[in-house]
């Protein structure tokens, strides 16, 4: 009669790691840029709150959806999107004109799925802002 209590526990514990497990897998943070459309592309869903971190530590930028706003899962780096807040840590980019710096490497974390590892990327900009570099081109 006991083993069969445990048996039962044991396969009720295990139906509910793989149901915990295919949700989670549902909802990664993975994210790649676009270098074309100068974007953060999130794999699956909407972009709700990323990071973007230059390496040198200079400027650190938290993107959240605004409120009664939508989000998406692109987001264009070289100009605002009134969908979205930026909480500004601290930073060198002129926020009149958004683009990110010159010549600076950054670290764009996703975080938009507080239940799934980061989605991170590295990009890398010219002399005139924009992304020529990114070790992340598409979700595979």
């Amino acid at each position: 009669m006991g083993k069969a209590i445990i048996m039962k526990t044991k396969a009720t514990f295990f139906i509910f790691l793989a149901v915990l497990c295919v949700f989670t897998a549902c909802n990664t943070n993975s994210i790649y840029f676009d270098i074309e459309q100068q974007s953060v592309v999130r794999c699956k869903g909407i972009i709700s709150n990323l990071y973007i971190i230059s390496k040198d530590n200079e400027d650190y930028l938290h993107f959240t959806i605004s409120k009664g706003r939508k989000g998406s899962n692109m987001l264009t780096i070289n100009k605002l999107n009134e969908n979205y807040s930026i909480e500004v840590i601290r930073t060198h980019i002129d926020l009149q004109n958004f683009k990110l710096r010159p010549e600076t490497e950054y670290e764009i974390i996703n975080h938009s799925n507080g239940d799934a590892s980061d989605g991170k990327l590295l990009i890398r900009t010219n002399k005139n802002s924009f992304v020529i570099y990114t070790n992340k081109i598409s979700c595979e």
